[in-house]
């Protein structure tokens, strides 16, 4: 087990299967968790990977999602305390920090994306009825905690851009949805906690990115979760930058070992166009037109193998 002081008032532990941050003293929180979510006073949080799978939420010890975090909140000694559930592995978790002044924000995040990253607006991949269960799978948890005083609204608002900056770090390592193959935008079972302190003598009103506050939340949940994702996924940006991943995003079959430039710049061409055609910023002629091209482009046989892929997915893509 680690542990560790928060700069912001408090203890956080991590071992195989927690994340517990234990407050100085009480604090404001608002969490996504089905388990004592929304607004609190709470003097823990927890991040949880359990040891087991099940089917239905019902198989679950305490017969449902909430009920399980409450029984693992209490064997924990827990008394105030919300939590979140994740498949990510506790040891890839990642730390980071940023001040202005006396402001202070810390963000700790456990992230693994595969399979399951999603782009909002995507088809959903299931519905919810009556507790039926879809397992976890991989998740981005963040937790942001800040040693302000921050009133309800401001706490909605921090949520906007807590949401806003965990995209832009998956944007910026090029995590794409396997269904559209355009940018991610996250996992279907993310969740965010956030807390700041009630009896702080500073009181900030706005959380956006305009702001300085903003500012360091943005930046602390970028770092965080671009750290996480390179320990659990190996994810970075000159793995990203890759020749063969730069094919893969694009279902491409790479039939040669040349880590060249022109080839690297053909494919990120490609992964541009396609993009703007799934935004409809480029029509499905002009789409056409570009796949000719890259039928007669000198990268052969990449140009080719990449037009029959548009091709093939042009096929069954109705506008």
């Amino acid at each position: 087990m680690d542990k560790r002081t928060l700069k912001t008032g408090g203890v956080f532990t991590i071992d195989n299967q927690f994340i517990i941050c234990k407050f100085s003293s009480l604090r404001t929180v608002l969490s996504t968790s089905s388990y004592n979510g929304g607004f609190l006073l709470a003097d823990a949080v927890f991040n949880h990977r359990p040891t087991f799978a099940v089917k239905n939420e019902q198989d679950l010890p305490g017969g449902s999602i909430a009920g399980y975090l409450a029984l693992t909140s209490e064997k924990q000694g827990l008394k105030r305390s919300t939590g979140l559930l994740t498949t990510a592995r506790m040891h890839c978790y990642s730390y980071s920090n940023a001040a202005y002044k006396n402001i202070i924000v810390e963000t700790i995040a456990t992230a693994a994306i595969d399979k399951n990253a999603i782009r909002a607006g995507n088809s959903a991949s299931y519905y919810e009825m009556q507790g039926q269960y879809h397992g976890v799978g991989d998740t981005i948890n963040i937790f942001v905690l800040t040693n302000v005083s921050l009133p309800q609204g401001a706490m909605v608002k921090a949520l906007l851009t807590i949401t806003e900056a965990k995209t832009a770090a998956l944007q910026e390592l090029c995590v794409i949805n396997s269904q559209t193959h355009t940018p991610a935008t996250g996992t279907s079972t993310d969740g965010v906690i956030l807390a700041a302190d009630p009896e702080a003598d500073i009181t900030c009103t706005n959380t956006r990115t305009q702001t300085k506050l903003g500012e360091l939340i943005g930046k602390t949940v970028k770092q965080a979760v671009k750290n996480s994702l390179a320990r659990a996924n190996g994810l970075t940006p000159g793995v990203q930058a890759a020749l063969v991943n730069r094919a893969q995003r694009l279902d491409a079959s790479l039939s040669t070992d040349k880590e060249g430039m022109p080839e690297r710049l053909l494919l990120a061409m490609c992964q541009s166009v396609w993009q703007e055609y799934a935004w409809q910023l480029l029509s499905q002629n002009e789409l056409h037109l570009f796949c000719t091209w890259l039928e007669k482009t000198p990268h052969q046989p990449l140009g080719k193998d990449i037009a029959a892929v548009f091709r093939q997915r042009l096929k069954s893509t109705s506008r």
